[in-house]
């Protein structure tokens, strides 16, 4: 009974993905809505998440699930660092991709295909995962067992409404009580642990 209602939640995750994919896409087309959304919706919230972190302009980050429009990457280039990014659907990967070159960012910012879990963490001082990204738990275990002491994991949970549709995952258990969270947008709360 529980592992049907575990797929049913999978196959609705994935759809509203899809979605958001879709919408964020048109974002790259439409600069100037895009622009305002990344404004009203991310960039306060990626600014908390690196104010958790104390990391060195010019660290090397992985982002984990960059999708069609790379906000986080984007913000984290613009600001200093080197972000690779890792895309499991190829639409996506190739849309990022173009938003980067148009943006003038190639230097900064790295997109390439795969999934969240077959990655080298050992080149980055930090990690940052996004909401959608599954099996994020997995994911977590995985980083905090092959990521270098001292990397940072950034990773997004969500909270209100967003509950009905993504998974969380308890920081206060992955790390054993050892994390920062910040709360910036209500339907989403970030999390921070250290390797």
């Amino acid at each position: 009974m529980f592992e049907r209602i575990r797929k049913i939640k999978i196959v609705r995750t994935k759809k509203i993905c899809l979605l958001l994919q879709k919408i964020e896409a048109a974002f790259n087309i439409f600069r100037l809505p895009g622009k305002l959304y990344d404004k009203v919706f991310y960039n306060k919230l990626i600014e908390a998440e690196l104010s958790l972190t104390d990391l060195e302009h010019g660290s090397k980050i992985l982002h984990i699930g960059t999708g069609p429009r790379p906000m986080t990457a984007i913000f984290l280039a613009e600001r200093g660092f080197y972000v690779d990014g890792v895309e499991i659907e190829d639409q996506a990967r190739l849309k990022s991709q173009e938003l980067i070159k148009d943006q003038g960012l190639n230097s900064r910012i790295n997109i390439f295909s795969g999934n969240g879990y077959k990655v080298d963490y050992s080149k980055y001082e930090a990690i940052w995962i996004s909401l959608h990204v599954e099996p994020k738990r997995y994911i977590l275990n995985k980083i905090l067992n092959e990521a270098n002491i001292g990397t940072k994991i950034i990773y997004r949970n969500p909270a209100s409404w967003l509950t009905k549709f993504y998974q969380p995952v308890c920081p206060q258990k992955l790390s054993g009580g050892n994390c920062k969270t910040t709360g910036i947008i209500k339907s989403k709360k970030s999390c921070l642990v250290e390797v």
